[in-house]
């Protein structure tokens, strides 16, 4: 088997990635996981996770996925650093077409997880990076001593107030509803916080500033009027979109374009299967994501087992 012919190939190096490869090549499959950035994928962003099983204390995501990485290369998983563009299916093998190269595989697990959704309102793009973020982790000390918003109302929105209330002089949650859907224990958190406040009923209609943001344009959805609200970040959490667009038609997905398994993990391709954020579940955590790596890995052997044993 030559070195772009793999028994697995892995797209996603997230936590359901890194879970599926540790299952392959733990079984003596030659298993590879083609990862676009670094291993990691949203554990390299989260500051702390406190319901990881095993860890009795808080550990860093970049931490959990480093030691999640070092035991997959103990197993034998290559890391290929490349993107996906398209998945073909000749006979029973997959041809996966990367940006710089390609590759043949008998099974595929798709793992590509989710990115965070987007506003899409004015100055967004044009801004981000220049007050604009997507990750309390990676850019709150940059707005140390400074105002600052969140847009989004959900459990990630509440963590990443009370990390960045460390930071900033004021954390401002502005949401699009009266009522929150963030466990309990983070709402109780955020409004016993002096530092924070929240601004509900409320959307933003565009990130205003020259050369950095400077304010928001905000609208009531109440009474429908709008207001200038001064801030010198705000940072987005409102979702992920999963990264399926490379896919174009060659699995089935649903309306939100996540993908469609059945109990095995298995996708509507034969030898196809799919775990993590990108698949259809209700509940997205590490450890769900890994629990759906190691599921669909070693439903994948099984497959391969059962190929052999057909020829």
């Amino acid at each position: 088997m030559d070195d772009k012919t793999y028994d697995i190939l892995i797209i996603g190096g997230g936590p359901a990635g890194l879970s599926a490869g540790i299952y392959g090549g733990r079984s003596l499959l030659k298993t590879g996981i083609i990862e676009r950035m670094g291993p990691g994928g949203q554990m390299n962003i989260t500051d702390s996770i406190a319901n990881y099983p095993g860890f009795p204390t808080e550990i860093h995501g970049y931490e959990l996925g480093a030691r999640m990485t070092q035991q997959a290369q103990n197993f034998g998983v290559k890391f290929i650093p490349d993107e996906v563009i398209r998945i073909a299916k000749i006979k029973d093998t997959f041809e996966i077409s990367c940006k710089t190269s390609s590759y043949s595989a008998k099974s595929v697990i798709i793992a590509s997880g989710a990115s965070n959704r987007k506003l899409g309102v004015p100055g967004e793009g044009r801004l981000r990076g220049r007050g604009v973020s997507y990750c309390a982790t990676c850019d709150g000390a940059f707005f140390k001593d400074k105002i600052i918003s969140i847009v989004g109302g959900g459990d990630s929105s509440l963590e990443e107030a009370m990390y960045l209330s460390q930071f900033g002089t004021r954390v401002f949650i502005i949401h699009r509803r009266q009522g929150l859907r963030a466990n309990p224990k983070y709402i109780h958190q955020t409004k016993s916080n002096d530092k924070i406040e929240f601004i509900l009923d409320t959307v933003v209609e565009s990130i205003n500033g020259d050369q950095k943001v400077e304010n928001l344009t905000l609208r009531n959805k109440v009474d429908d009027s709008t207001s200038t609200h001064k801030t010198d970040g705000v940072f987005i959490s409102i979702g992920y979109v999963p990264n399926t667009s490379f896919l174009d038609g060659f699995v089935k997905l649903n309306d939100q374009g996540y993908i469609a398994t059945d109990e095995k993990l298995m996708t509507n391709v034969s030898g196809v299967f799919a775990a993590g954020d990108v698949i259809v579940k209700d509940h997205k955590q590490v450890v769900t994501a890994v629990a759906d790596g190691a599921v669909a890995s070693i439903n994948a052997w099984q497959y391969l087992t059962d190929m052999k044993g057909t020829r």
